[in-house]
């Protein structure tokens, strides 16, 4: 095996090859360039990889006739052919998909300046809270501590907890309605 992990060319093949490469390249080049509709270097890739691919199969194809041999060259040269035509296909038809995923969002300097109103309005809120409901409430949802984390932290049962984070998303949720664009899940709120 060579570096590429594709194995060696026995070296009696070496000369056989040789002289195979010699008698086919010229007539498969140009069978070539007709396929490529004249590039002369996507021609020459295309014989260059049907020659490897001839030299990997050597062993079988040397055994054949001559007419088996341009025969076989032919085929695999058409192959090769439609199956970088299908990948240049394949990726032509995702380039737009590919470019869209990558490309910048437009800003939205509406939607920025209304969440940063709400973000401003989240804060004030949490501070108005009660002392014991801020401090659960940051924990958190600042510190992102579970219910079991805080309860612990604080000394208090996990349900005491739950039953503040509850209380401070209900006051979230009444202080932030109408920057939610779905309106309240609680049956309070109307969703417009």
């Amino acid at each position: 095996m060579d570096g590429s992990g594709d194995p060696r060319i026995p070296q009696r093949h070496v000369a056989e090859l040789s002289t195979f490469f010699a008698a086919h390249d010229r007539w498969l080049f140009g069978h070539a360039c007709v396929r490529t509709r004249g590039d002369r270097e996507l021609a020459a890739d295309l014989v260059q990889d049907t020659f490897e691919a001839a030299a990997r199969a050597w062993a079988t194809l040397r055994g054949h006739a001559d007419g088996r041999q341009q025969a076989w060259l032919l085929g695999t040269l058409a192959n090769k052919d439609i199956s970088d035509f299908r990948r240049k296909e394949a990726f032509r038809r995702r380039q737009p998909d590919i470019q869209a995923r990558y490309q910048p969002a437009a800003a939205d300097t509406a939607a920025q300046a209304l969440s940063a109103i709400a973000l401003e309005r989240a804060r004030e809120i949490i501070e108005e809270m009660p002392p014991r409901q801020k401090e659960v409430a940051l924990m958190r949802w600042q510190d992102r501590m579970k219910a079991a984390e805080i309860a612990a932290a604080l000394g208090v049962a996990e349900g005491t907890v739950h039953a503040h984070l509850h209380t401070a998303r209900g006051k979230l949720a009444a202080g932030l309605e109408r920057y939610y664009p779905f309106g309240r899940d609680d049956g309070k709120g109307a969703a417009s």
